[in-house]
């Protein structure tokens, strides 16, 4: 009965959608499920090639890539469509339900892919069930059970749309879905809680998602956008931010995912939106303010269905007042400098880092953030160590020649990091920015050639700011490790100081801590020869 089941599983999760684009102020928009000419939904089965268990949680792509094959041997694009996979890996073992294969949704709004899973007990029709029978994490009503894997669909879809975590004001009983909503989907029909929404920032995206608004005009070409001014203020318990944003095309919308740092992960984001009107300007506010470091994500809705993306770090004090110095206009000078510095603009780079010299005092960070961008531009050629003065006493590593040189994401980089939306390029540990260093995402390695001519080794080293990965640093000499650290999963800088007399090999080497490389960026920091 698979294909009854699923036909009622995505009718519920196309009617949530509609509803929920209704209650924002949309409309009734939601998704078309394509059907045959007897009005059945399009259901594709695939068998996989290998036993379930050769199907982990981390093995999206290889389900994907077995998917499309077998679609695209049947004359079927998935490229192109925003594609959802049932998977039969969900195993039940002594009434107990295990999950076996990948669960997860990644996509834009153009085209997607949701991996959920199917069950024989997955139906609408028992959202209302307090009968046992159900598992998810311990013995459940299947009601509940319904709850889980049927909001699993409409969260992992989300995703697949292109919609990111986003949790919903503690006012609001009911639970967002791109939240922690899983857990409350349809509990209202068991007189359980509230139940699950559709929060405005999800709606904002999805009413420029191609499976929402068919094809829009210029959707597949790439958006520009320019934060030209913005201003924080505190009043009333909400952090005010004005501005104005310069678009190609132009935006509708902005949305703020305002996520503390003192929880793991990004559910708890919470969203708050604002109109953005035809001169660029916008006003956005945002309560619930509680104490500690928070990341504020800027999300800037552009007419096509392209997002561009801002980053903010701030803090919340204990009275509930937040620091409004990282939105002060001297300080979006500096942004808006580091993304002409990725756009390579030099004039632009030159004009506003001059501005910041001419509004800050000399001994500002931000001051030596500015001219450190200009010499980004002009970088001098690295130094060959043979060439280094005999009475020298010191160099710095990030000048000098390397004889290998790698990293495990972009790539290798001297006193900067990768540029990446919503990002900087300065190296920054622990809050601080270092002019000196190396980008070294995991696995790395620069490898010099010290010609014995050099006593120790000094440098600072740690996470960049900014990213959650765990790394392990180590420092290898003619083959033989000399340090090897604690695996790094703090933003502290961490330093070391070590005998390098006899070396001619030197290996400065970043692992992964045995869990991935995912956002491994490992940085040196001030890596320094002494003689």
């Amino acid at each position: 009965g698979h294909a009854d089941r699923l036909d009622r599983v995505m009718i519920e999760v196309q009617g949530f959608y509609r509803k929920g684009m209704e209650a924002t102020g949309y409309g009734p928009l939601t998704f078309d499920l394509p059907r045959d000419k007897a009005c059945n939904l399009e259901i594709h089965v695939i068998h996989g090639k290998e036993a379930m268990h050769a199907y982990g949680r981390e093995d999206s792509s290889k389900v994907r890539a077995e998917v499309a094959a077998a679609l695209e041997a049947k004359g079927v694009q998935v490229n192109d469509r925003t594609l959802v996979i049932f998977e039969v890996l969900l195993e039940w073992k002594d009434d107990r339900a295990i999950e076996v294969g990948p669960y997860v949704g990644s996509g834009g709004h153009l085209a997607g892919t949701a991996w959920v899973y199917d069950d024989a007990l997955m139906d609408p029709r028992q959202l209302s069930s307090k009968n046992p029978g159900g598992y998810y994490g311990g013995p459940c009503s299947v009601g509940a059970f319904n709850s889980h894997y049927i909001e699993g669909v409409a969260h992992e879809l989300g995703h697949a749309l292109g919609l990111p975590h986003v949790a919903g004001p503690r006012s609001n009983p009911r639970h967002s879905l791109m939240g922690d909503g899983n857990h409350t989907y349809g509990e209202e029909l068991r007189g359980e809680g509230a139940g699950t929404y559709l929060h405005p920032a999800s709606a904002m995206l999805l009413v420029k998602c191609r499976p929402f608004a068919g094809e829009i005009e210029g959707a597949r070409l790439p958006a520009a956008c320019e934060l030209k001014s913005m201003e924080g203020s505190f009043s009333d318990g909400q952090l005010i931010l004005a501005g104005q944003i310069e678009c190609q095309p132009p935006a509708f919308g902005l949305i703020a995912y305002n996520d503390s740092l003192n929880i793991q992960g990004d559910y708890d984001a919470k969203g708050w939106t604002s109109v953005v009107d035809s001169s660029g300007r916008f006003r956005l506010a945002m309560g619930e303010l509680e104490p500690g470091p928070y990341e504020l994500r800027l999300g800037v809705c552009h007419a096509n269905g392209f997002v561009s993306s801002f980053s903010f770090e701030y803090t919340v004090n204990a009275l509930g007042t937040p620091d409004l110095k990282p939105f002060s206009p001297v300080v979006f000078l500096l942004k808006r400098a580091v993304a002409a510095y990725g756009r390579r603009d030099s004039k632009q780079v030159e004009t506003l880092t001059s501005e910041i010299e001419k509004r800050t005092p000399e001994a500002e960070e931000l001051v030596h953030q500015a001219r450190h961008l200009r010499t980004l531009l002009r970088p001098s050629a690295p130094q060959s160590l043979a060439a280094v003065p005999a009475d020298q006493k010191r160099v710095g590593i990030s000048g000098l020649q390397f004889v290998e040189q790698s990293v495990g994401w972009g790539w290798p980089l001297r006193d900067q990091v990768l540029l990446e939306a919503a990002s900087t390029c300065f190296l920054q540990v622990d809050g601080r920015f270092h002019d000196r260093g190396l980008f070294a995402h995991a696995p790395s390695k620069y490898v010099l050639d010290l010609q014995d001519g050099w006593k120790r080794f000094t440098s600072g080293y740690g996470l960049q700011d900014g990213h959650s990965g765990s790394v392990i640093f180590v420092l290898r000499g003619n083959g033989r490790e000399l340090f090897r650290s604690e695996r790094v999963i703090d933003h502290r800088l961490h330093s070391m100081d070590l005998d390098v007399s006899g070396i001619n090999r030197l290996e400065l080497m970043v692992e992964d801590a045995g869990d991935g490389a995912n956002s491994d960026w490992g940085v040196w920091i001030a890596p320094t020869l002494n003689r």
